[in-house]
């Protein structure tokens, strides 16, 4: 989000190229406005991923902020030029939010750019089946719809009949699809005109859409998002780039205790690696994670979010391990809740579980007990739960250790 990145400088973005780096991913898709000092972000971000490698940065028309005007969307351009811009068969990969029933312009666009753009718009409000066919603009389609819909309900499983029907699209005409995978969304926040709050269902959606993007293969995956503290679903370390004056902001990202998403990033790593070489990846640290909101859903303080009831009442927590029978016998997770224990058995190399909220909620400690019946680890560094609240954020930890 480069309308985020006002206060931030080329050392910050190596930083953030530096850690997604390491936890796997290829490039950052910056998302750009109508700010006239985002083209200087550009140019610092491209100048940082030239320090890393091969690490590539492609433009993403936010089109919810610009106009469609070649000249506004040309401040841009040059990005393209330089050697870390990612490139598809030789040509610039751009992108979009939305933008939506405008193919005529996008086909000007294309001609008189004078870039020959690989053009790879997210357009969610056009029908997914015979998508390429209808949009012969498009040369790869993405799509922003990666949660259920509002009013799914609680633990709804996302639908891959999109992904499915883009795909389709895509090898029938010869073009490419960028999936979408997102570990989270809410949003209470506002400004001048505007105002934002709502949820969506997101306890288990992080390792369920890995294991459907994995199965599914697309051409690209995009995570959404790095940095969306806006709408919860970022994934980075919670940093400068923080939109301060953004009304809401603060209480939703910091309040009872800061909400760290760092075990999300942690998580998506073994993910990325099944994903880009199509095979389970060797595990020699066996992997444990967790994330919760901080309050039971009906226990609102205040204004209640739209789709509240899609919420979901539970401790999530997702396992990675390198045999599911270690040292001849099992792992047994157990989370206290306050007080209120439950315990559960790990019997799958990758296993998701929901543990219900305790009736008085508290503090949260997770610990494994080994095969043999021993406790071989707790951690109770988490954000205490509250009786009661207005932030359905989720904090997210873990634990690793090597692999018996």
């Amino acid at each position: 989000m480069v309308g985020f990145a006002y206060p931030s400088n080329q050392n910050f973005f190596d930083g953030q190229i530096k850690h997604a780096a390491a936890a796997g991913i290829n490039g950052f898709a910056l998302n750009v406005g109508i700010d006239t000092w985002q083209p200087d972000r550009v140019a610092q971000f491209l100048a940082a991923a030239q320090n890393n490698g091969d690490f590539k940065l492609f433009i993403s028309f936010d089109m919810s902020s610009l106009t469609f005007d070649n000249a506004v969307l040309g401040r841009f351009h040059f990005a393209a030029s330089h050697p870390n811009y990612f490139r598809y068969n030789g040509r610039p990969f751009f992108s979009t939010f939305a933008g939506e029933f405008q193919d005529q312009f996008w086909v000007n666009w294309k001609s008189a750019s004078g870039l020959n753009p690989y053009f790879c718009p997210s357009w969610p409000n056009y029908p997914t089946e015979n998508f390429f066919q209808n949009h012969p603009v498009v040369d790869c389609g993405f799509t922003w719809n990666a949660w259920p819909a509002g009013g799914a309900g609680p633990l709804a499983t996302f639908d891959t009949i999109g992904d499915r029907n883009l795909i389709a699209s895509a090898r029938a005409t010869g073009k490419q699809y960028m999936a979408p995978l997102a570990p989270w969304f809410y949003t209470y926040v506002w400004g001048p005109g505007w105002h934002k709050h709502w949820i969506f269902s997101s306890e288990i959606l992080l390792p369920q859409r890995w294991q459907q993007v994995v199965s599914l293969q697309p051409d690209f995956i995009q995570i959404i998002t790095w940095n969306d503290y806006s709408e919860a679903s970022y994934v980075c370390e919670i940093s400068s780039d923080l939109p301060v004056d953004m009304g809401g902001i603060y209480d939703m990202i910091n309040r009872p205790q800061p909400m760290k998403h760092d075990a999300w990033l942690e998580l998506s790593t073994h993910y990325i690696q099944w994903y880009k070489n199509n095979a389970r990846p060797a595990v020699n640290y066996d992997q444990f994670y967790w994330w919760y909101r901080v309050h039971p859903k009906n226990n609102v303080v205040g204004e209640v979010p739209q789709y509240r009831n899609d919420a979901h009442d539970c401790i999530v927590l997702h396992s990675i391990v390198r045999s599911a029978n270690p040292l001849g016998g099992y792992y047994t997770m157990e989370v206290n809740l306050n007080g209120s224990i439950h315990r559960y058995t790990i019997y799958q190399l990758e296993q998701t579980e929901c543990v219900p909220f305790p009736q008085t909620v508290g503090f949260v400690t997770i610990s494994l007990i080994g095969p043999d019946n021993g406790v071989w680890w707790s951690n109770g560094h988490n954000v205490p739960m509250q009786s009661s609240g207005n932030n359905f954020n989720a904090f997210a930890n873990s634990h690793r250790f090597p692999s018996p």
